[in-house]
């Protein structure tokens, strides 16, 4: 669904994103390095709030969380987008959208998944906790914050597996609702 980001503002007739340390600078129409972040009339909009690409139930090993409730099961989610493009990239058919379009052109599904039902749909699987993986939770922060709040407030825990490539200001902002972070490390050559 599409809806206006966070962590963006003006500048000289463009958008910023600083989301994640590209800090895109995106004129009118232009498509963020991520591919689901869009300058329209002067503002960012996201199209990852609650358009799930996948959600299953894990166990929390997988995440991989050895010490975090070991032997739970965790609800699991993810939306399309990532602000990396790895060559080896394990989950690319669920985070890579093919450059220079834009969600309502690609694989992308019409509906919205409402934050209250994903959280209504661990509860009701038995989870402990909500993980945001298989893509880069960081590309869709504004949904992880508002799913996490609920589930929080539900009695479940958080996670988040990432590579961790966040600038401060939204790391801080979702830091205030995750539990667990795992970590993927990523190298270049």
């Amino acid at each position: 669904m599409k809806a206006v980001a966070k962590f963006w503002k003006p500048v000289n007739g463009k958008v910023k994103c600083y989301l994640c340390p590209v800090n895109c600078e995106l004129k009118e129409g232009q498509i963020g390095s991520c591919g689901v972040r869009r300058n329209e009339e002067g503002r960012l909009f996201t199209y990852t709030f609650g358009s799930l690409s996948s959600a299953a139930i894990d166990p929390i090993e997988k995440k991989p969380l050895f010490h975090f409730y070991p032997g739970h099961s965790t609800f699991t989610i993810a939306t399309p987008g990532c602000n990396l493009h790895c060559l080896g990239c394990q989950n690319w058919e669920l985070s890579q959208v093919p450059k220079g379009e834009i969600l309502e052109d690609t694989f992308y599904t019409e509906t919205s998944v409402p934050p209250e039902l994903v959280v209504r749909k661990a509860l009701a699987s038995g989870c402990r906790s909500i993980s945001y993986s298989y893509s880069d939770p960081t590309i869709f922060v504004e949904y992880v914050i508002e799913v996490a709040k609920l589930a929080r407030e539900k009695g479940l825990k958080n996670v988040v597996v990432t590579a961790g490539y966040i600038n401060p200001e939204p790391l801080e902002e979702m830091d205030r609702f995750i539990d667990a972070y795992s970590v993927d490390l990523k190298f270049f050559s």
